[in-house]
């Protein structure tokens, strides 16, 4: 017999807790009626008696969106979802359900469909009860005509697909900011970091240490390496097998500096500092829980030498409680749906595999380089090789610019309202000598103009003349596609290029403003 739901308290209560939404609006996520900004506030009475665990799973998903994306965009799932219960009388999620809701969807209806099919994989994902492994596997081989935004985009889930090039950068650009701001631990920063660089697995992540991360003196410059702990391994014990991945400079001072803090921890746990052959054997990224039973360098290294070497690691529940903080604190959204980018791990093997498949790696190659022992798993990568992204031309380029709001400057009218307005030395001239706004960084700052437009110390003026930067930009990205370069580089600027579109049509809307507000003005003396 089905275990339906009419009445269950229960499975509320691991809800209670207090839940804060991205807009910063805080509701009881087991109540009816989740109040998420001051014009959103959604029901989650559905319409059919479904079953506990997918009404237990429907709400956790759900609650994972409230704190992560939009509250309009959390609405829409609830509004899909309880439409697809409506039309199939469905008790829970099955494939037989999903399929027959199709087929009665009318062609200009699918969208309703391509928007629940990122719910549903994102709460496959997330690892709650009510939908199977059978109904993923199905999403995934659908591909869905999505309701387009004003440009043509290629087919791929925006929401647990790949990320694509434009969407990394954005991401990196707000962490990059987001730290330094302090509105993310470095402990989220690095692992975040080190997921996009990597596109290794959580558990192989939290089982470095600090001898992983290695300086190699080379004949002109430094290399780095890190020795990453393999995982999956039959018959391998816990680091006993590691595979070294290049890697740049920046995530190996990161890493480095996280190393020391959690060395810093360990040596503050037991009343002394540790010898450095000791401190090495320090995980990265360290369980503060387990860290409170240590008060003697015995018994630290009894647990990183002992039967159970991996209790000081981190668990892959606090490293996806990490990457979840730092979900809830992005302001990086996609360029190809508006919203928020969404966050998991897996996305960023399949970023990395598709990026790869799509620069002409073979499947053996993109199997070392994402440590697979076999070339039998590396399809999950490489059966979606587009793009997934518009070309950024100046036919598109305007109408993706409001969606990925890549400008992160404060616009203002004139010189007079800018911080440092009063200090010529913060005029920011574009390649033409023409002033395009103001900088209101105090430190020093060795970049050129053109990363003034994705740095949220800029001041753009209304009045600046932005579309010349815009000209010499789309100008730069023909010459050197004519040129017969590579799209990796073709594409280098692309989302410079978004910034700057973003700039300019905000200069427009601030300019039609101040042209309505002459004309009431006129219209009130008159």
């Amino acid at each position: 017999m089905s275990r339906v739901k009419r009445s269950q308290p229960d499975a509320r209560k691991r809800m209670s807790a207090p839940t804060v939404s991205k807009d910063g609006y805080e509701f009881d996520a087991s109540s009816d009626y989740w109040r998420l900004n001051k014009d959103v506030q959604i029901s989650l009475v559905l319409p059919t008696a479904v079953e506990a665990d997918t009404e237990t799973g429907f709400r956790a998903t759900l609650r994972r969106y409230a704190e992560e994306a939009s509250a309009r965009h959390t609405e829409n799932m609830v509004t899909r979802f309880k439409r697809f219960l409506r039309d199939t009388g469905a008790l829970r999620v099955t494939s037989a359900n999903l399929i027959n809701w199709r087929a009665s969807l009318g062609a200009d209806e699918q969208w309703q469909l391509g928007g629940l099919k990122g719910f549903l994989l994102a709460w496959h994902d997330y690892g709650f009860e009510g939908v199977s492994k059978e109904v993923a596997d199905l999403l995934q081989g659908w591909r869905i005509q999505g309701n387009e935004k004003g440009a043509a985009v290629a087919g791929g889930c925006p929401e647990t697909g790949p990320l694509t090039d434009l969407e990394v950068a954005a991401l990196l650009d707000w962490a990059n900011v987001a730290v330094g701001r302090k509105d993310i631990a470095f402990e989220d920063y690095a692992y975040l970091l080190t997921l996009v660089v990597t596109a290794r697995r959580t558990v192989q992540i939290a089982a470095l240490r600090g001898r992983d991360v290695v300086q190699v003196a080379g004949k002109e410059a430094s290399l780095y390496r890190l020795n990453i702990p393999r995982a999956k391994q039959r018959g391998v014990r816990f680091r006993r097998a590691f595979r070294s991945l290049a890697i740049l400079e920046d995530l190996f001072l990161i890493l480095r500096a996280q190393h020391q803090q959690s060395v810093a921890a360990v040596s503050e746990a037991i009343g002394m500092a540790l010898a450095p052959e000791l401190a090495d054997e320090v995980p990265i990224f360290i369980n503060r829980t387990r860290l409170k039973d240590i008060r003697r360098v015995d018994e630290l290294q009894d647990y990183l030498a002992g039967r159970a070497p991996d209790l000081l690691h981190a668990t892959t529940a606090q490293l996806r409680q990490a990457l979840q903080r730092c979900a809830k604190a992005s302001t990086a959204r996609s360029e190809r749906t508006g919203e928020f980018i969404r966050l998991s791990a897996t996305r960023f093997r399949h970023t990395r595999g598709t990026k790869l498949r799509r620069e002409g790696f073979s499947v053996f190659i993109i199997a070392e380089l994402l440590d697979h022992s076999g070339i039998q798993n590396v399809k999950v990568y490489t059966d979606n090789t587009a793009q997934e992204a518009v070309a950024i031309n100046e036919l598109v380029g305007a109408q993706l610019a409001p969606l990925a709001q890549a400008c992160l400057g404060r616009l203002v009218r004139s010189e007079r309202e800018a911080i440092r307005g009063d200090d010529p030395r913060s005029r920011v001239p574009n390649d033409r000598q023409h002033t395009v706004g103001t900088c209101g960084n105090y430190g020093f700052c060795a970049s050129g103009f053109r990363a003034c437009y994705t740095c949220y110390h800029f001041q753009p003026w209304v009045f600046g003349p932005h579309e010349e930067v815009l000209a010499d930009l789309y100008g730069e990205k023909e010459r050197v596609r004519a040129a017969g370069c590579p799209e990796v580089v073709v594409n280098a600027n692309d989302q410079l290029i978004l910034a700057v579109e973003h700039c300019v049509s905000m200069c427009k809307d601030a300019k039609s403003r101040r042209i309505q507000v002459r004309l009431l003005e006129a219209d009130c003396h008159g």
